[in-house]
């Protein structure tokens, strides 16, 4: 039984790290790919569609383009590239580039973009509703100084999923359909090589005898309150 455990072991570390998953592989600057920690359903939000980039947010004195799946020349120079860039008739600053995805639900989104001049950064939230059929991108404001942020609003079928509660559950049933095979054969050979034949093969071949009444035992334990009956086991 101890190979069982290793691989339900194994089973459970592999789970954890797919939980822990957050924008995992396969995702891009504009495409985050993660899977649910509590129901391990895999998600893709991809955000390319969502409008014609470089995308203009207007308020106030600025205009701010916005181009999340490429950088866009924002400044001065040339060189200098953005995701975010702030603005005017007579001047741009960027507001950030170096996307970094959170996730806090599927239908809850945020990039954070840093780097920008002057210590400049932008947060943009993405929140699903179901009430909307195409993206709405709200005017952005300045909370704290140098530091901006909008939401947009996207239909709620954008971010996709698909079960894979199925797919788990063959994996861990085969994990302990191999582990049983494993645990017979190993024995057998073992219990081969030391003079035992026929059923005497058969590793811990008296706890295998014996489980048919010890689950017979178990089940009336089990049910005699509810019938009534007192069981209890002969005191050694």
């Amino acid at each position: 039984m101890a190979s069982v455990l290793i691989w339900a072991a194994m089973f459970y570390v592999l789970l954890q790290q797919a939980r822990s998953q957050i924008c995992g592989n396969g995702s891009t600057a504009c495409k985050c790919l993660w899977t649910d920690p509590k129901t391990l359903k895999p998600y893709t939000l991809d955000i390319s569609n969502f409008f014609t980039y470089p995308y203009p947010v207007p308020t106030g004195d600025y205009n701010y383009n916005y181009s999340p799946c490429a950088t866009i020349p924002c400044g001065l120079s040339i060189v200098t590239k953005a995701n975010v860039c702030q603005q005017s008739t007579t001047v741009q600053y960027n507001c950030g580039a170096n996307p970094v995805w959170t996730v806090t639900s599927s239908t809850y989104y945020i990039i954070k973009y840093t780097g920008g001049t002057g210590g400049r950064s932008t947060i943009v939230t993405f929140i699903g509703s179901s009430s909307i059929a195409v993206a709405k991108a709200s005017a952005v404001a300045e909370n704290v100084t140098l530091q901006y942020s909008f939401t947009v609003n996207f239909p709620a079928a954008s971010s996709s999923g698909r079960d894979v509660s199925g797919f788990v559950g063959f994996i861990l049933i085969s994990l302990i359909f191999v582990a049983f095979v494993a645990y017979f054969v190993a024995g057998a050979v073992i219990m081969y090589n030391k003079g035992a034949r026929g059923i005497e093969m058969i590793p811990n071949i008296g706890f295998w005898k014996d489980l048919p009444f010890l689950i017979k035992d178990g089940g009336l334990f089990v049910l005699s309150p509810c019938l009534g009956q007192k069981f209890s086991y002969t005191k050694m």
